[in-house]
């Protein structure tokens, strides 16, 4: 008997993986894009080098990275005509991004996500991103001494920006489809584009109806959605001083869960109450002075609701559902809103100013 288990034990030491393959014999994919041009689909790879000496990886010789590309007039043969192009097995488990140009969001979506949802040798964790004003293959081209792989630099950027600035969202391919498959919410995107100095950088989010893409938001609507999403870590908001409308006070809202929307047949009304920090005075307030924190939070609410009430009701103008709108009801009623866009927006929002470490004046009478 003890003899059986030592040749079992023997046999697991001397098994190895049966797919088991030395990583050099691999062209590891990190990205993709896919642009439409001529009535083809585009389709370019970004793949690891796997033969960069120690040297290379000081600065020297080859890149860190490369672009294979295929072309046809359908997506699935453009895709397996750049793969074709490799000399080695291609693994695609370290995807990290897949950049969208803004034809393919408008226009070819459904059948590209259909073939990335089938396909097994891809994760569903990566991060779709839309490119705005540039074709996505150039984006995947961006490589440079600070971003040496355009892929994983654009996996950073959308979760150090949803840190710090709040324009992006953590959404990755899998909860995209929760949205696309969701009949009572739309999905959104994190855009890229090119800066001046041709770095990749992140610009706001796409918002979409089912597969096609309706916007692309700008910086401050797209904190705006975050925030009403409760997916904000740092919403900025400014005002002009009362003393000087040329310079501003500005302060940064922190409470991640403090938005509650709420449906009705009639009304859809935003309801928070907002810690802040004083970011950036340009005022030169008396903050020891605890008469002056009611008005400027007054003025600050006041603002604020306006900027909800706008960024809403564009949603309602483009009829994207962004929000979940017709999803609140529907748990709240059973019932479904198919013209929520109808509905009439109030926002009933306070902010809060953090008093911490602030040391007041005692007024007293003599």
């Amino acid at each position: 008997m003890r003899k059986i288990i030592y040749l079992i034990l023997l046999s697991l030491c001397l098994t190895g993986c049966y797919d088991y393959q030395e990583l050099n014999d691999r062209a590891i994919i990190v990205g993709l894009s896919v642009d439409y041009q001529n009535d083809e689909y585009l389709v370019n790879f970004e793949v690891l080098n796997s033969q960069k000496s120690n040297s290379d990886q000081n600065g020297s010789g080859k890149s860190q990275s490369y672009l294979i590309e295929g072309q046809a007039s359908s997506f699935p043969i453009a895709y397996q005509n750049a793969l074709q192009s490799l000399d080695k097995d291609a693994y695609l488990a370290h995807l990290k991004t897949v950049i969208f140009s803004e034809e393919i969001a408008k226009n070819h979506l459904e059948n590209i996500v259909d073939y990335l949802i089938r396909d097994p040798n891809t994760r569903n964790v990566f991060y779709p991103v839309i490119s705005k004003d540039v074709d996505a293959k150039e984006i995947l081209s961006k490589a440079n001494e600070e971003s040496p792989v355009v892929s994983t630099a654009i996996e950073g950027l959308i979760e150090y920006n949803n840190y710090k600035e709040s324009i992006s969202t953590n959404i990755n391919f899998e909860k995209f489809l929760g949205y696309l498959f969701n009949n009572h919410k739309d999905a959104y995107l994190n855009a890229v584009t090119l800066s001046s100095e041709n770095k990749v950088k992140i610009v706001g989010l796409a918002i979409f109806q089912k597969y096609q893409m309706v916007k692309i938001l700008d910086q401050q609507e797209s904190a705006t959605l975050n925030l009403l999403n409760n997916e904000s870590n740092n919403y900025y908001l400014s005002i002009p001083c009362y003393n000087n409308q040329d310079k501003n006070l500005t302060v940064s809202l922190y409470d991640n869960d403090a938005t509650k929307i709420e449906v009705t047949k009639d009304n859809i009304t935003i309801n928070a109450k907002y810690k802040a920090n004083i970011m950036d005075d340009e005022c030169g307030y008396n903050f020891k002075d605890p008469n002056i924190y009611n008005d400027i939070e007054n003025h600050f609410a006041t603002i604020l609701n306006e900027k909800i009430t706008t960024t809403v009701n564009y949603f309602k103008n483009l009829k994207s559902d962004v929000l979940a709108i017709q999803k609140k009801y529907y748990i709240k009623t059973k019932q479904p809103l198919p013209k929520w866009y109808n509905l009439e927006v109030k926002s009933n929002t306070t902010i809060l100013l953090d008093k911490n470490g602030v040391i007041f004046e005692v007024m007293t009478n003599d």
